[in-house]
């Protein structure tokens, strides 16, 4: 009984000294988010509290990452992917026409105008070069660092590289109808407006460090003439206006407005894709909100996936000591660190 005793209290203490400690888990989606602020700041009615929630999960990021420093286990990382031929036809092509011959796949991708391989784990853009007349381009959620290689696809009007790892604004001007651009949620920290297209309608930065900046609206609305749409918020005339743009060439645009039955047919064809992009960015934003839905998810699942390998360390370790034997600190990570990653590529995909 005595023995028994002294056990139990050595099992007992193991677990406190094992054991990760607690911390209040945040819910991205309940909790009140911080008013935005900064001259780049969006209205949170506009987009909802994207960037805040952001911030939650980089908090629960780092609560995963040290609770697996506490639990003596590496944190769970595949590495990025190139872009190939065969990702490019399992996300954008039927299973019949992917598993079909070379030369039909070849053909049915030179004819795609709509290009999805976000959420890949791509780490680099390339091999793009055997695209047609792509005009949709998602490369959100990803791990790509530099904007490249996109000279080839002519017919682009609409390209979401938000979630990534970009810290430069760069080799954009080569893309003479891009409309829209979502570059938010990247590691910006300043840029050069002569990197942006002057075609851009609807540009969205936010969640970069940049978007901090006293005069960033103001810059953007200068070397960007026809900007309707900011981070979420329409550019009116007035503000234009206060941002200091020429007067003379508002009232010229709003003149050619006023135009003949042409110039109105013209202008109807304008709004049209003015919603289709309106529609677009939204389509951003509900992609971008379940995407936070889904970090939160993954990383609470990974801290429940170390708190019962902390849990089967110590059974393991109660069981060698009723045994006898010399209970061993590294019982639950013994397994290679190969076959961890290979597990978190799997789960990745």
């Amino acid at each position: 009984m005595k023995k028994s005793s002294v056990k139990s209290k050595s099992t007992a203490s193991t677990r406190s000294k094992s054991m990760p400690k607690d911390k209040p888990a945040t819910n991205p989606l309940t909790s009140k988010p911080k008013a935005p602020s900064g001259d780049g700041a969006r209205k949170e009615e506009a987009f909802g509290p994207s960037v805040d929630a952001d911030e939650r999960l980089q908090s629960q990021e780092e609560k995963y990452r040290q609770q697996c420093e506490e639990a003596e286990m590496p944190k769970i990382m595949s590495r990025p992917i190139r872009i190939s031929l065969q990702l490019i036809a399992r996300r954008n092509l039927s299973p019949d026409v992917a598993s079909g011959s070379h030369e039909k796949l070849i053909h049915a991708i030179s004819k795609l105008t709509h290009l999805r391989l976000d959420r890949e784990n791509v780490g680099e853009i390339d091999d793009l070069e055997m695209m047609g007349p792509v005009t949709n381009l998602y490369l959100q959620q990803n791990r790509i660092e530099k904007i490249k290689n996109l000279e080839s696809l002519q017919s682009l009007c609409f390209l979401t590289l938000a979630g990534n790892q970009i810290e430069k604004v760069e080799n954009l001007t080569d893309l003479p109808g891009l409309k829209l651009l979502d570059l938010s949620s990247n590691q910006i920290q300043e840029f050069d407006t002569n990197e942006l297209p002057k075609t851009l309608m609807i540009l969205t930065m936010e969640g970069n460090p940049c978007c901090k900046m006293a005069d960033y609206r103001r810059k953007l609305l200068l070397a960007l003439p026809n900007l309707q749409q900011l981070d979420g918020d329409a550019v009116t005339r007035q503000e234009r206006l206060e941002a200091g743009c020429d007067a003379l060439a508002l009232s010229s645009e709003e003149d050619d407005e006023m135009g003949d039955v042409e110039d109105e047919v013209e202008g109807r064809t304008g709004e049209l894709t003015e919603d289709i992009l309106q529609l677009s960015a939204n389509l951003i934003k509900e992609s971008r909100l379940r995407s936070q839905r889904q970090a939160s998810e993954h990383y609470r699942h990974m801290g429940q996936l170390v708190e019962a390998r902390s849990q089967s360390q110590l059974a393991m370790n109660s069981a060698r000591s009723s045994l006898g034997m010399t209970p061993r600190s590294g019982d639950a990570t013994s397994a290679p660190a190969s076959g961890r990653l290979s597990a978190g590529s799997s789960a990745s995909r």
